[in-house]
């Protein structure tokens, strides 16, 4: 099977989500075992008020809300900040107390955190993700008391982020080279469309198979990161719609091409209407609806097929303008 007509890869904003909502896990994990650990000192309630957010970005996780799947970054990157200015109180509050026992776990979790810091700043530069690592480590050393082991952390957090960023790092090309995949929603890129669609166009003449053309058209009303987001939903909408044989690309900003080989229009209308159904169920707000419109074209017998894609294009400028 070529790359053009495998099934459609997750959109790059559902994988990133997916590795926000592990790392949440991980950290409330390890959070919960500290409270149950420390139980029933002062220290165990700072971790059991940082699971309680973190459980309830969970729970809203499954029931299906985007929103913490966008936050989840944002929630760990806060959930670290509270243990820290915590450990400054503890170690700062209590004139008696030489050590605390909350900057010494962080301590001796810096290496992870440094790991996520790498992952979620990957785009950043390299520099900045050591600094916040090691500022990391300098301030629970200082807050803690195990000065002794402050070389081994250190280093150790550093060759873990250098790690991460090398393998989450994006591969480097020696050359122009057609892109197989949309950056953005993961779909096929309309190189391999416009590929898949002479290949499928040439079997349908073949053997007289029907084809079918689906055209998705958006007039959103948001920009920038929204815009995006929404694209990625319209995107995982239309994958989950699609059959293995059938191919979808994001063809313009605010355009989808659907492919459907040995599909009649009849057949093609109703996979747009239950594209249309699915997507009225987004939580868009009333104000940021966008408008949508659906095209279908069949694919005439002995056309060339750009000349159908063109066809397409025209119905959707037509529909909105």
């Amino acid at each position: 099977m070529n790359e053009a007509s495998a099934p459609p890869a997750r959109p790059a904003g559902t994988v990133n989500s997916s590795g926000s909502m592990v790392a949440l896990l991980g950290l409330f994990v390890i959070a919960g075992a500290e409270c149950q650990r420390l139980w029933p000192s002062g220290t165990s309630l700072i971790y059991l008020a940082v699971c309680l957010p973190l459980l309830l970005i969970w729970i809203a996780h499954l029931a299906g809300w985007r929103l913490a799947e966008a936050n989840a970054g944002l929630a760990i990157d806060l959930a670290i900040y509270v243990l820290i200015v915590a450990s400054l109180g503890i170690r700062f509050g209590s004139s008696q107390q030489k050590g605390s026992e909350l900057a010494s776990t962080l301590l001796f979790w810096s290496p992870l955190v440094a790991a996520w810091w790498a992952w979620r700043y990957r785009d950043f530069l390299r520099k900045l993700g050591i600094l916040l690592g090691g500022f990391f480590v300098v301030l629970t050393w200082q807050l803690a008391g195990a000065h002794e082991q402050f070389h081994q952390h250190l280093i150790l957090s550093v060759l873990v982020a250098l790690t991460v960023r090398y393998a989450s790092r994006q591969p480097a090309t020696s050359g122009p080279t057609m892109n197989l995949r949309d950056p953005l929603t993961g779909l096929p890129s309309p190189e391999c469309f416009e590929a898949e669609l002479a290949h499928v166009s040439a079997i349908s003449d073949r053997y007289r198979f029907p084809l079918t053309l689906i055209g998705c058209r958006l007039a959103p009303t948001v920009t920038g990161p929204q815009l995006d987001r929404l694209l990625c939903q319209y995107a995982e909408t239309i994958v989950d719609r699609l059959r293995t044989s059938d191919t979808a690309c994001h063809w313009s900003a605010t355009t989808f091409l659907l492919l459907l080989p040995n599909t009649a229009e009849k057949e093609a209308w109703i996979v747009a209407n239950g594209i249309l159904e699915s997507t009225e169920n987004f939580d868009f707000g009333q104000k940021n609806r966008p408008t949508v419109a659906f095209r279908v074209i069949c694919q005439q017998a002995g056309e060339d097929p750009m000349s159908t894609l063109s066809a397409l294009e025209n119905q959707l400028a037509d529909a909105i303008e």
